[in-house]
């Protein structure tokens, strides 16, 4: 009896070893801060608040990472986090999303030109958006996040108005 609860403790041990074990190289917290932001972009209530609804009502999620790299898309994206707290000062809240420093973002494909990227995706088919995190575009994806585009109507005043102003000032709402 003693034996067969040693075996039994003994095979728990292992068991938490292995699934403690690390796998691989662990994803660097700056691509998991910059997937984060894409993320951030198709929650309902930010997207809601977006130009995107206004300029492309029932857009695929070809058309939003479109509008995501466009003119009117970027003006969107956040600033860094020391540009944040320079520009805001003391109105600066922490936990606002941020670009993270050291990192690019393209569409499509990487950049091999480039280290530390997001690339973001999209499959119009199953209505996500992916983004693929590399350190070295040579290589595989370290990290690779679906999110799916939620179907939203904007009724948000500010966000009419800014992509009228904006489109009459001959900025584009697509990149591609």
């Amino acid at each position: 009896m003693q034996t067969v609860k040693f075996r039994a403790m003994a095979l728990s041990l292992v068991a938490v070893l292995i699934s403690s074990c690390d796998s691989g190289p662990s994803t660097p917290p700056e691509l998991e801060q910059a997937a984060a932001l894409v993320e951030h972009f198709t929650t309902p209530s930010v997207l809601e608040r977006s130009t995107f609804p206004v300029v492309i009502p029932h857009g695929t999620p070809k058309q939003f990472v479109s509008w995501l790299f466009s003119q009117i898309g970027t003006a969107e994206w956040p600033l860094t986090k020391e540009q944040s707290m320079r520009e805001l000062g003391d109105a600066y809240v922490p936990g606002i999303p941020t670009l993270p420093d050291g990192v690019s973002y393209f569409h499509t494909k990487p950049d091999s030109a480039r280290g530390r990227q997001i690339v973001v995706k999209w499959d119009d088919a199953r209505g996500v958006v992916i983004v693929e995190g590399y350190l070295d575009p040579k290589q595989p994806p370290m990290l690779v996040k679906e999110y799916v585009l939620p179907k939203v109507i904007s009724t948000n005043e500010l966000a009419r108005i800014t992509a009228q102003s904006n489109i009459e000032m001959g900025a584009s709402f697509q990149a591609f």
